[in-house]
């Protein structure tokens, strides 16, 4: 007997990678300038950037912005490519309080931008491309994107133990309740961008992909719903007298499909 024998069908593909792909690279660039303002007060002023090379950007090249095919009869397909690129700028302000009479704290502001093209960076999600012939309308902020961003953290030591004002002497209230410290941070930050997109839509996975499509801003509460999403030769499959059957329920699913009709 044939141990490998053929497949009952032909075997379709839909990702591919490009031939050409690269490893993608990050440039990082900083300078920082700090003042002495008092013998125990420090102000840092700082500028970060960062520039992204060859990215990842997930494409769908046979595929039109409404979901159609570019080319009939050809299963479309994600491409994953290095065509993508990033750009960061982050300025930041440092105040740091050296630890004098028990007290020490420090405090950063980060006003930065970051903004890119790639399907993936920074953790986020992967975003197809939504139109192939258009990759620059990709361009965008990035999902980490995070406009303002301030820090701190304290230490305070509590006047007990050795050296302090109280409990400096030998003893079981010293050694129980002397020389503790009382520390705290916390981040005040603005929030992150996000890319609604539409999972699951008919008109994608008729086509062979997923997550290609982009959900529009519209005025009327049932625009954009699944009647819209549905591809014209689906539309054959469908029902023609739902309403007819139910003056209820089918009645409502009739209406989704009414642009079908």
């Amino acid at each position: 007997q044939n141990g490998f024998p053929p497949p009952p069908a032909a075997i379709t593909n839909n990702f591919a990678v490009d031939r050409n792909y690269k490893l993608g690279y990050v440039q990082i660039w900083n300078v920082d300038i700090q003042k002495e303002l008092t013998p125990s007060l420090l102000l840092n002023i700082g500028y970060n950037g960062a520039k992204g090379t060859a990215l990842d950007i997930e494409r769908a090249p046979n595929r039109l912005p409404d979901g159609g095919l570019r080319i009939a009869g050809v299963q479309p397909f994600i491409l994953e490519t290095s065509q993508g690129d990033s750009i960061l700028h982050a300025g930041s302000v440092r105040i740091r309080k050296r630890l004098r009479h028990g007290i020490s704290a420090q405090g950063t502001y980060v006003f930065s931008k970051s903004i890119d093209n790639a399907s993936s960076i920074g953790g986020g999600a992967v975003v197809v491309a939504q139109n192939d012939q258009d990759l620059a309308a990709e361009r965008g902020l990035s999902s980490f994107d995070q406009r303002h961003r301030f820090t701190g953290n304290f230490l305070y030591e509590l006047p007990f133990g050795t050296g302090k004002k109280w409990l400096n002497n030998q003893g079981a209230m010293k050694e129980v309740f002397g020389d503790w410290q009382w520390s705290g941070d916390f981040t005040i930050a603005s929030g992150l961008p996000f890319t609604p997109r539409i999972l699951g839509a008919l008109s994608d996975i008729s086509q062979g992909v997923n997550g290609t499509l982009r959900a529009n801003v519209v005025g009327e509460p049932t625009a954009g719903t699944i009647a819209g999403l549905i591809p014209q030769h689906l539309c054959s499959q469908l029902p023609v007298n739902l309403a007819m059957h139910s003056e209820t329920a089918f009645a409502a699913l009739a209406s989704l499909f009414s642009t079908c009709r």
